[in-house]
């Protein structure tokens, strides 16, 4: 515990220590569950623990607690999995940095003067850091993967509701936005999925769980596969170099374990593409801000929401019904898109983030120049291959099989068709085997303070 309170002086990563819930001794001896006393984080947006703060990164919820756990939280607890605390988050996720006014700056064990991307980078860099080996992350426009490319994790960002999603809501985001976690390990996502995946009673609606375990998908014979290399974002950015490279590697590192490999894409239109993330962020950003503000009491203004948030709030407010059912109305033509394209590829291979790991403290939400339109465009550019798996629904990987000059890592993207995740475990422990990341870690790292410490 003194390691980790020093290093997390450093980065930032976790807004609460549950200091009772230590493990003192290692006499976990007789286990009923399969994880018990394996310590995690949970990011503080999405899932919450009952008569915990869930405050969201937000001064608007500063002190919101609920009388429930939700499903994934009770499901964690059942596999034994130990909640020490709350990680960061940018205010109501909506950033790719993990910036706020609430909480601070979030830094990236690697680099201290970057910062590990959002939305859940408090996961991130306290997974990367080795305060805890998994942690609990959240995905609307790439919040999982965006900060596993940048901090050298395995980010799944799991089928549509193939996690349970309540008690308290049906879908998130009108579906966009799903729930898993961030790990060192393509076995501990697997494993994790294993104790979480499959619809509670009365879910709205969900993606089958398969029928084997995610582990076991680990174990099989990889199969050749039909592999798609796509280069050229859905949304126009440009394209680091250094991250091509590391995407074309990936994409050579497949052909060598046997897989077919293509270059080729789906095309959609950019446009409507934004407008459909647009519209419904800023429709759900609305609508939250609403409840919080009813709950607490407090006035939505700049004296509880930054610049950005109040932008999304006002913007969601102006939309109409038809804005609203035009963005679902085009989601589907993205599912029904990508749905297509895997009927003739297995997997795609593209960069998770078009750029390098960001400055921190580069990113403003509170600038009173900041357009709702504008954040979320900039937010996509920063990772533009990955917001159509949010829309279709179909699951996306991210792993770490990058790495730039300078010795920052670089995430290379998995995806398939929707409920095919294990495919993906599949092919993630045939990389993982023959390209390992597990020997790498940042200076700024448990281990390294635990020695001196010691």
């Amino acid at each position: 515990m003194k390691a980790i309170a020093a290093i997390d002086t450093k980065l930032n990563s976790v807004v609460e220590y549950y200091a009772d819930r230590a493990v003192t001794d290692n006499t976990l001896s007789a286990r009923s569950q399969p994880y018990e006393g394996v310590p995690m984080l949970l990011k503080d947006l999405g899932a919450y623990e009952a008569n915990k703060n869930a405050e969201m990164g937000s001064r608007l919820a500063c002190g919101v607690k609920f009388d429930h756990d939700t499903e994934l939280v009770a499901r964690y607890k059942k596999a034994g999995l130990n909640i020490l605390g709350r990680t960061t988050t940018p205010e109501f996720g909506g950033s790719t940095v993990t910036e706020s006014l609430a909480c601070g700056i979030t830094r990236n064990p690697w680099n201290l003067d970057l910062s590990p991307g959002g939305s859940s980078g408090g996961s991130a860099a306290a997974v990367a850091a080795g305060i805890v080996p998994i942690a609990h992350a959240t995905d609307l426009a790439g919040s999982i993967r965006i900060p596993s490319g940048f901090s050298g994790l395995v980010g799944l960002k799991p089928s549509r509701n193939l996690n349970p999603v309540g008690p308290g809501a049906g879908q998130f985001f009108l579906g966009l936005a799903t729930e898993h976690v961030l790990t060192r390990t393509v076995r501990d996502s697997a494993a994790v999925l294993d104790a979480t995946a499959g619809p509670a009673p009365g879910e709205f609606y969900h993606t089958p769980k398969g029928k084997a375990s995610y582990r076991s998908a680990m174990l099989a014979k990889p199969a050749m596969l039909k592999i798609a290399l796509n280069l050229q974002p859905w949304i126009s950015a440009n394209v680091d170099a250094e991250v091509l490279e590391a995407t074309l590697q990936a994409a050579h590192l497949c052909q060598s374990l046997g897989h077919h490999v293509d270059s080729d894409r789906f095309t959609l239109d950019e446009q409507r593409l934004l407008s459909c993330m647009e519209t419904i962020w800023a429709c759900y950003t609305a609508y939250g801000i609403n409840n919080l503000a009813a709950l607490t009491g407090r006035e939505i203004s700049a004296s509880t929401l930054e610049k950005s948030s109040l932008s999304g709030f006002y913007d969601g407010m102006a939309y109409s019904s038809q804005h609203l059912i035009t963005a679902v109305d085009y989601s589907n033509t993205v599912s029904r898109t990508v749905g297509a394209f895997f009927e003739n590829y297995d997997v795609m291979i593209t960069p998770t983030n078009a750029i390098q790991a960001p400055l921190a403290e580069k990113k403003n939400s509170h600038s009173q120049d900041v357009t709702w339109h504008n954040w979320v465009k900039e937010a996509c550019e920063v990772a533009p291959f990955g917001q159509v798996f949010n829309i279709s629904g179909a699951p996306a990987m991210t792993l770490p099989l990058g790495w730039t000059r300078s010795g920052m890592p670089i995430g290379i993207t998995f995806s398939t068709k929707i409920g095919n995740e294990a495919t993906l475990f599949t092919l993630a422990a045939q990389l993982e085997l023959a390209q390992p990341w597990k020997n790498r870690r940042p200076d700024n790292h448990v281990y390294n303070l635990s020695q001196a410490i010691a």
